[in-house]
Parts: structure tokens; C-alpha cells; sequence
């Protein structure tokens, strides 16, 4: 077995880039190429983004082993060129002093083989440290787990995505203009329209997996899956696990307009946004009436978020690590 060197740099701040096996998933990540060395198991890496666990040999990117590829096919080419000429220099040693057959070798051009180090792809803006085994990381976009030790950085996943539900319902006027351009006003109206009254479901769905996968730190006792999508109920567990419910960090005023839009969220995507009897006795809103749909506006989504954000907050100085 004939074995070739390659030596990896790092980009300009250190990161070694990774890319998920997961057939699924493919997500490319970089990781801090010290930590990479000194901190990652051979028999454990774990994506960041499905969670999906192999041995450490499995996580080259594209770019990689196609470099590798090209480094292995250059090596083959100028050692067999090498070899070649060896067998050819020999030959015509051999035939020198023959006088019925000489052969003359004149080598051509060869391929030079240079083993020069791979680098990687630039660098990126996000950076993440584990708070459990402090490895280094950079993604871009949302990360679930650390790739070295599978910790679940639900706290930042649910700041970040908060923060990005923000920036898209500011920058709705923008969208339409744009889309106005390329589909018409009324289909830029109706698909703004929809990512409004879908930022709702966003901010809902985000809450729920940050206060489940909290709340388990806190108790044993189990959770169904939309039990922190009622905000009553999602109070009263974390109120009996610590003592402490969304009143510690919320004003009356702020838990009602919370359960309006999630009792909002509800109804539009199970509903189609009609309202019903059901809706009206939850939501205890008063200005809607039955058969009636809902109309949301930005400033509903942005109250919402500004109140999770309290909420998450307050919940984050609860005993027990995410």
C-alpha cells in the first residue's frame, strides 16, 4: 500500500470545513481545526444540524475529496511516468553495446507532481462555542447540536430564529416591491400575506422546542408535544417543576396578547383562519365574531416576538443546562 500525504490549512480563522454523510442532510459545517484534532473522537462526530452520528473518516466535503482525487491522480500519473522511464533508461543501458539492436530513450515531458497543502473555503461570520466542551464551530444559518460532543445549543437556535422572524416581518414592504415586479400586486400582497400570518407560526413553533427541551432539564415528568403551545398550560409545568410561571417575567397584559396569537396561530393553521366558538372561548377575543377570518398585521408578530424574547429570557436563569 502506498500511502500520500496531504496536509489541510485551515482558513484565515483556523476553521477546518465538514460536511454531514447523512445522505439526507448534506450540511456543511466548519469546525475549529485544534478542536477537530485534539477534542473530536474518531468513533463519535455529530452534525449540527440533523444530528446524525459517524466516525470521524466520514465527513469530508465534496471539495475535499475531489481535491484529494486530483492529488492522488496526479501522484499516480508522475510515479508511473517515473517508473517508466526507469524500465526505458534500463533498456537502453542494456542495448549499448549490441550491435544488432540499440534502443535510444528520450523522455518527454513529464507530469510534476507537487504536493502542495488543500485549503478551505472562506471564512464565515457565525461562530459557536459548546458551553459544554467548548469545541469551536461556524455555520451558516440555524445549528441544533455541537459537533463534537451532540450538546443541543437550543438556546441559540431559539435567539437566532426569533431575531430572523423579526428582520423578515421589517423587511415585508421591501419583499412586496420586489415581488410586485416579477408576479403582479396582487400575488406580492397575497404571498406577503402569507409569510405574516405564517411568522406567527414560526414564533409559536420556536418557543415550543426551546421551553420543551428546557423544561425536561427542570423535570421528569413527561410533556406532550403542544403542551408549551398553550400558554396556560405551558406556565402551570414550569410553575410546579421551579415555583416560578410566565407571571415571574410577564405582566398580565403580556400573557393575554401572547395567548391571543398563539390562540392566532392556532386557528389559521388549523382553520384556515375563520374563527370559530372554540377560538373565541380560548382566545377570549372580543373582536372577532364566528364564520369571521382573521386579519393580521405586523405589529401582531412584532409584540409577539418582543414578549418570547422576554419570556425566553426569564426562562433562560432557570436551574438545569439546555
Amino acid at each position: 500500500m502506498i500511502n500520500i500525504p496531504i496536509t489541510f490549512n485551515s482558513d484565515e480563522k483556523g476553521y477546518f470545513d465538514r460536511e454531514c454523510p447523512n445522505e439526507n442532510c448534506l450540511y456543511t459545517f466548519k469546525i475549529h481545526m485544534d478542536d477537530w484534532k485534539e477534542k473530536v473522537s474518531d468513533e463519535e462526530v455529530h452534525c449540527p444540524m440533523c444530528g446524525h452520528v459517524d466516525t470521524s473518516d466520514k465527513w469530508w466535503t465534496q471539495q475535499q475529496l475531489d481535491a484529494m482525487h486530483e492529488v492522488a491522480a496526479n501522484w499516480a500519473m508522475s510515479y508511473v511516468e517515473e517508473e517508466l522511464g526507469k524500465s526505458f533508461k534500463e533498456l537502453e543501458n542494456s542495448t549499448r553495446g549490441n550491435k544488432f539492436m540499440k534502443v535510444k530513450y528520450t523522455p518527454g515531458r513529464r507530469t510534476t507532481f507537487i504536493n502542495n497543502p488543500l485549503g478551505q473555503s472562506e471564512e464565515w461570520e457565525q461562530d459557536i462555542q459548546c458551553p459544554k466542551c467548548q469545541t469551536r464551530y461556524s455555520v451558516i444559518g440555524s445549528a441544533y447540536f455541537c459537533p463534537c460532543c451532540g450538546f443541543n445549543v437550543i438556546e441559540n437556535v431559539f435567539d437566532e430564529s426569533l431575531d430572523i422572524i423579526e428582520k423578515m416581518v421589517a423587511s415585508l414592504p421591501e419583499m412586496e416591491a420586489l415581488l410586485a415586479k416579477s408576479h403582479g400586486k396582487d400575488k406580492a400582497v397575497s404571498m406577503c400575506r402569507a409569510m405574516l400570518e405564517g411568522s406567527l407560526g414560526d414564533v409559536v413553533s420556536a418557543f415550543q422546542k426551546f421551553a420543551e427541551v428546557k423544561y425536561k432539564t427542570l423535570s421528569t415528568k413527561p410533556v406532550r408535544v403542544n403542551d408549551f403551545q398553550i400558554v396556560d398550560k405551558g406556565s402551570i409545568l414550569f410553575f410546579e417543576a421551579t415555583g416560578q410561571g410566565y407571571n415571574t417575567w410577564l405582566t398580565d397584559d403580556e400573557i393575554g396578547l401572547m395567548n391571543l396569537m398563539f390562540q392566532r396561530r392556532h386557528i389559521l393553521e388549523h382553520n384556515g383562519g375563520i374563527v370559530d366558538s372554540k377560538y373565541l372561548t380560548n382566545s377570549k377575543d372580543t373582536t372577532y365574531a364566528a364564520g369571521q377570518r382573521l386579519v393580521i398585521r405586523d405589529g401582531d408578530a412584532v409584540g409577539l416576538i418582543k414578549i418570547v424574547k422576554k419570556l425566553g429570557q426569564g426562562i433562560k436563569t432557570l436551574g438545569g443546562s439546555v
